[in-house]
């Protein structure tokens, strides 16, 4: 019988190698696809629910921030103690009142709130002033305030808030509400604010959310394990037990569940059965309420997707399983070239058909085989160590870096440090120090924040070349500096210190007078072990943060720093920040630079630490903030985005820097969106003055009067009107009129008499010499030259 040939088993044994572990493979990848898959979803709905909760306890946050506003409102004092009947004076605090609901009501929409006075028998709430006679309570007012006021948030009917509306569109029939009583003297002990947001509210976040569409509903129980928030609105305000929901585990209920120890103080995942179908549970604890989160998804999805994983590992085991026949098939004829050249060599020129034949000239091509592998090995071994010469500098830069970083094991620094030849260095030095170089590119034309990098590789090689390599570790680039670790036989501190002194500046002489680039070096005290040279590290990082208050080009050692008494002044220049703070406010962009100029070099003025610059400069930032923050300006309206704003604070270098960031970053536009909103309010405001006027020009129209209907001061509107038209409100009215009063003189048979009595003119006379005044004709000289006019083109 005819044996295969060796070609023919190459071909099997590459097809049953390839096979295999691309089997093996497929099977792993949806194995762990399918893991990872659950594992993201489980993740998803954690971060989900987790977002969910402090959207909804951040909303409660503010109805329960504008609640106890409006508590301390004097408003809501006053009309009750000044109010001694609901039809006396009290109307008129019902109307402010009113309006401070509706203002509250802008920033919470679905927010309602209720003032009740059950003694006086009267509600007031965003809609008006409401007696027992027109708005009857619907609950015992009494209960409800007890509830409130001692366990805080409660659910209660929707139309104790009187929104009959509301409910009809959303269907929604509860609010969780809470409640404040009035601290005041003369209120009574009956009357109270009470504020609430619709229950179903708390659902739309979510709903809305786009992150993850499989999510079925959110679930919030309070702490007797009552539903307060659920997709299904007919379930809010019944026991958790009555929603149905099943372990699949225990097959128990979960409210039962979460009543046990174990579950009611922790947070995890089940997976539960409703109605039949599987959902996955993710819940949570709120300390802050005592409430349970409880997110629902259905795992049908995570089905979906194991099909899809399992299809996508299918179709790429087909492709691979292709593609490795054809390469064992390419492969193995391409591996039997050399065994067809040396038979053909050998004489044997059938193998030039392609006719194989079993011969024992085969076994040969093992031995060429193996010095094939032999020869390829050299070859490799050789690439590798002149690769290995080639990154010896990268590891060598690496190693001292980590080095000034402290993350190499101690018991290994020495022996890697005779590696790279320093065995003379640790022999012979007795003190050590780190000198940092960066360069300053404040007030630098020739160079620019581009160029950091090339100046910082020249200042690399100054630096290896200006020192003796046996009295310098080898130069490294990190974190836009130059670093280098310096040695001596010196065992006096002092003059080692005065080496580094003497070193440092003609260092820094030779890179200004190579680059003309000025640069600050900071170096440390000195240290006697290797083993301090990241402590050193940070002491020469530190030196160069005194670039806060000398400015640029300095040599500062840390010892002088780290020592120094400093003579902090405990009096912040409170009256100037005000005074900045009111500029601000009033757009007053020159006078806010200046303010912060003088700021500024009080604060430098003062000998202190870079720490204790660095505590002012974010108390004043801290401050401008605040007042940004009470203007009604989100933080994003100014900030580019890029990260924290007090991590850019920290980041500058030098006051100059400081104070044109603050111009620049923060106080500028601010300045700029509280412009954009005088302007628009100035615009809304003498649009509709003028729309009075021409409206009602024929009536006695005041500025007083059209103050008292826009509840503004009359003096405000005034000035305001002159900012925007250019004139007076008089004035304007005036031209006004006599604009109409040509009309009619130009279109009409009016007399003069009756377009004096239609402009509000008692006496016709005094008609006659304004007009005068302001065209300098008489109204018949005007109506006469018309008419010639007319006659006459």
């Amino acid at each position: 019988m005819r044996s295969f040939s060796y070609l023919h088993k190459m071909i099997v044994f590459g097809i049953l190698l390839s096979t295999l572990p691309i089997l093996l493979t497929g099977i792993a990848a949806f194995i762990y696809s399918s893991k990872q898959s659950e594992l993201h979803r489980a993740q998803a709905n954690q971060q989900l629910l987790i977002q969910m909760q402090t959207n909804v306890e951040h909303k409660l946050a503010t109805v329960s921030y504008m609640l106890d506003q409006a508590v301390r409102s004097p408003d809501t004092l006053h009309s009750l103690t000044s109010s001694s009947s609901v039809q006396g004076t009290g109307p008129l605090f019902a109307e402010k009142l009113q309006t401070e609901f509706k203002n509250m009501r802008s920033w919470e929409p679905l927010m309602d709130i209720t003032l009740v006075n059950q003694t006086q028998d009267w509600l007031i709430d965003h809609a008006g002033l409401y007696l027992n006679t027109n708005f009857p309570l619907t609950l015992p007012m009494k209960d409800l305030l007890s509830n409130t006021l001692t366990s805080g948030w409660q659910l209660i009917p929707s139309s104790i808030f009187n929104n009959e509306e509301r409910i009809m569109n959303s269907g929604c029939i509860y609010h969780i509400a809470l409640a404040r009583s009035i601290p005041h003297v003369y209120a009574s002990s009956d009357t109270a604010l009470i504020a609430g947001i619709p229950a179903c509210s708390l659902q739309k976040p979510m709903e809305e959310d786009p992150m993850d569409s499989s999510a079925a509903g959110l679930i919030i129980l309070n702490r007797e394990q009552r539903i307060m928030v659920h997709p299904d609105p007919g379930y809010i305000g019944q026991p958790m037990s009555a929603a149905g929901i099943r372990d699949n585990d225990s097959r128990d209920n979960f409210s039962s569940l979460l009543s046990k120890r174990e579950f009611a103080a922790s947070s995890g995942q089940r997976e539960v059965r409703i109605a039949d179908t599987d959902y996955l549970l993710s819940y949570t604890h709120s300390s802050l309420k005592g409430w349970t989160y409880i997110l629902i998804s259905p795992t049908n999805i995570l089905t979906h997707e194991y099909v899809q994983i399992g299809l996508h590992t299918m179709y790429i085991s087909i492709a691979m399983l292709l593609l490795s026949l054809l390469l064992s098939w390419v492969g193995s004829r391409r591996m039997h070239i050399p065994i067809r050249k040396l038979l053909i060599q050998l004489g044997d020129r059938r193998w030039s058909k392609g006719h194989f034949k079993t011969s024992s000239m085969f076994h040969m091509d093992e031995f060429e085989q193996i010095r094939a592998g032999v020869s390829q090995l050299s070859a490799s071994q050789s690439q590798l160590e002149n690769k290995l010469n080639q990154y010896k500098l990268q590891i060598h830069t690496h190693f001292l870096i980590n080095l000034l970083l402290g993350k190499n094991a101690p018991a290994t620094i020495h022996d890697t440090l005779k590696e790279y030849g320093y065995e003379s260095h640790l022999r012979e030095w007795q003190q050590i120090a780190v000198v940092t170089v960066q360069a300053d590119f404040l007030n630098q034309t020739k160079y620019n924040t581009k160029d950091r990098d090339l100046l910082l590789f020249a200042i690399q090689n100054i630096l290896e070349e200006s020192i003796l390599a046996e009295q310098q570790l080898l130069p490294v680039v990190y974190e836009h500096a130059v670093v280098t670790i310096i040695g001596t036989t010196e065992k006096d501190h002092v003059r080692f210190s005065q080496h580094l002194y003497t070193l440092t500046e003609q260092l820094q002489h030779q890179i200004s007078k190579i680059l003309n680039l000025q640069v600050s070096i900071g170096f440390s005290q000195p240290h006697a072990s290797l083993f301090h040279i990241s402590q050193a590290y940070t002491e020469a990082l530190e030196a160069l943060k005194h670039r806060m208050k000398l400015g640029t080009g300095i040599i500062f050692q840390f010892e002088a720093m780290d020592h120094r008494t400093s003579h902090w002044s405990p009096s912040y220049p409170e009256s100037l920040e005000y005074t900045l703070i009111r500029a601000i406010q009033n757009a007053d962009e020159a006078r806010a630079s200046s303010l912060l100029h003088q700021l500024l070099e009080v604060l430098f003025g003062v000998e202190c630490t870079p720490e204790e610059y660095q505590v002012a400069l974010n108390r004043l930032l801290t401050h401008i903030l605040q007042m940004m923050q009470e203007s009604g300006i989100r933080l994003g309206q100014i900030s580019q985005g890029h990260g924290s704003i007090f991590n850019e604070l920290h980041a500058l270098q030098y006051a100059a820097e400081v104070e044109h960031w603050f111009n620049g970053n923060i106080i500028t536009p601010i300045i700029l969106i509280l412009k954009e909103r005088q302007y628009a309010q100035y615009q809304h405001i003498s649009e509709k003055m003028i729309a009075m006027i021409k409206q009602e020009y024929d009536k006695d129209l005041t500025l007083e009067e059209c103050a008292s209907r826009l509840h503004y001061n009359a003096n405000y509107l005034s000035s305001v009107f002159r900012k925007e038209i250019g004139c007076a409100f008089s004035e304007y009215l005036t031209k006004y009129r006599f604009s109409m009063a040509k009309k009619w003189l130009d279109e009409s048979d009016l007399t003069v008499k009756d377009i004096a009595a239609r402009l509000c003119y008692n006496n016709p006379q005094n008609f006659i010499r304004s007009f005068r005044k302001w065209e300098g004709i008489t109204p018949g000289q005007y109506r006469e030259r018309k008419q010639k006019a007319d006659l006459f083109p």
